[in-house]
């Protein structure tokens, strides 16, 4: 068998492989949600939502039939692709000479979520005092207006904030979309339209290709919305900023791969992400957190939302097995509920472990969390898919070692100071964790990519300002 056949041969075993995790992780929860139902139907509230589920059945059948009537249409009636906005209005590009950095999403929707903290951290590094390139400027969307961000950038970096004031559109304006963008495109077309006169381009930043490349690792509703957002941002954009250099090859690859649609030279570049944390002097953890580390035996901290692709089902079994050969150990996880997690809470919540070598918090600030990684001995982080995995630099930061997952972007911000395991494999974890306590392997955070948010501000103006582009589509 050929090199090929056989490297053929071990991607197809990985993929298979990925799915069987896929299909264990929904299958629990499937009977998590079972088991639920069983106990609503046999409980004195389950009696009188049965009377109820009728009701409920005819509300859905009248959407269904709503939504049937606008899925027969016929497909010449439906735009599918986006024509590009105003092409015969746009002026060959000028050379760059303002960023107008979109923070429209995060004013309107701040989850405290990894999309978010890499808009306000970059903003902040953008207002840190240095100069760049180009001047760049926090700007809002409103009613069709581009607004100074002033109120945000106040809440940001301190001081007073001026009223937000309109913006006129100048010759070499470029316009990134550094907010999440789902549905701006729409709204942004009269701006894009005087962008693209004026001679300047627009350039949307993507976190990763997850719902397309690994669909049921999403909720339901994200993966239509991503596809349909892509399509667009392929279509609107003149370039793609993406948040590591794995994003940005996946991208180009996968365009090319499916023959997706896409703005005539679409230019893609990347930065990376910033790892130090936004702190308080004064702060102080509360209580329960406290008390999670308090002890003689080590801490491991796990850091994501709970959902399908961040692997705490996978570090649970690790920990439960080398529970179970008596190592006294600490599980810390830390993340918000996401989506397709009910199993999984309930397992954490309702295990033998809960409360003295397993705990949970679900809204921990970024001081807290500062705490949590000062008292852990590594961070494990079993994620199969992820965009760049700002946990590993925020961890490297405080000196702490990575425990994570070998796919390519792990590869990429932890280099030769993480340590690896094969994803999606509790065995292979829990083994990683013994070498680690042992002293057989040893992570080193100093070989970790080490990035300050200013760095990632200034990379990103850099790449728009001087064309530093790494890939250009035909």
């Amino acid at each position: 068998m050929s090199e090929r056949q056989n490297r053929e041969r071990d991607e197809d075993r990985e993929r298979i492989r990925l799915l069987e995790f896929q299909l264990d992780y929904l299958r629990a929860e499937l009977l998590h949600l079972t088991h639920e139902r069983y106990r609503l139907i046999y409980s004195v509230s389950g009696h009188i939502y049965r009377f109820l589920r009728p009701i409920e059945a005819s509300i859905a059948d009248a959407a269904n039939a709503v939504a049937g009537r606008f899925r027969r249409r016929s497909p010449e009636t439906i735009q599918t692709t986006p024509a590009p906005s105003a092409p015969a209005a746009a002026r060959a590009p000028l050379p760059a000479r303002r960023l107008l950095v979109d923070v429209t999403g995060t004013i309107k929707r701040d989850a405290g979520t990894g999309i978010q903290r890499v808009v306000k951290e970059v903003t902040r590094g953008l207002y840190g005092g240095e100069s760049f390139d180009i001047p760049a400027v926090a700007v809002r969307c409103a009613d069709g207006r581009l607004l100074t961000a002033n109120g945000f950038v106040a809440e940001l970096v301190g001081g007073d904030a001026a009223p937000d004031s309109e913006i006129a559109i100048e010759a070499g304006d470029r316009f990134l979309m550094l907010s999440d963008s789902w549905n701006a495109f729409d709204a942004l077309a009269p701006i894009f339209e005087k962008i693209r006169g004026e001679g300047g381009e627009i350039v949307t930043c993507i976190f990763d290709l997850i719902p397309e490349l690994y669909p049921h690792a999403c909720h339901e509703v994200t993966v239509p919305r991503y596809r349909d957002w892509l399509r667009k941002a392929l279509l609107e954009s003149d370039g793609f900023l993406a948040i590591s250099r794995t994003v940005a090859d996946e991208l180009a690859d996968y365009v090319a791969a499916q023959g997706l649609a896409h703005r005539p030279g679409l230019k893609i570049g990347w930065f990376h992400c910033g790892s130090d944390l936004a702190l308080r002097a004064d702060a102080a953890p509360n209580d329960k957190i406290t008390a999670a580390v308090a002890g003689d035996g080590p801490v491991f901290l796990a850091v994501g939302t709970i959902e399908p692709r961040k692997g705490q089902r996978v570090a649970l079994r690790a920990f439960e097995e080398l529970w179970a050969n008596k190592r006294d150990i600490r599980l810390i996880v830390v993340g918000r509920r996401g989506w397709f997690e009910e199993a999984t809470v309930n397992e954490i919540l309702t295990h033998a472990e809960f409360g003295r070598r397993l705990f949970w918090f679900d809204d921990v600030d970024d001081d807290a969390l500062s705490f949590l990684y000062d008292h852990a001995a590594a961070l494990i982080f079993p994620s199969y898919a992820e965009g760049f995995g700002l946990p590993i630099v925020e961890a490297a930061r405080r000196g702490r070692p990575a425990i994570c997952s070998d796919i390519p972007v792990f590869r990429e911000v932890g280099g030769s100071g993480a340590l690896y395991f094969r994803v999606n494999d509790a065995k292979a974890l829990a083994q990683t964790i013994a070498d680690f306590l042992d002293g057989r392997r040893a992570g080193d955070p100093e070989q970790v990519l080490r990035v300050a948010w200013r760095e990632a501000a200034r990379r990103i103006v850099e790449v728009i300002a001087r064309e530093e582009w790494s890939r250009r589509l035909p």
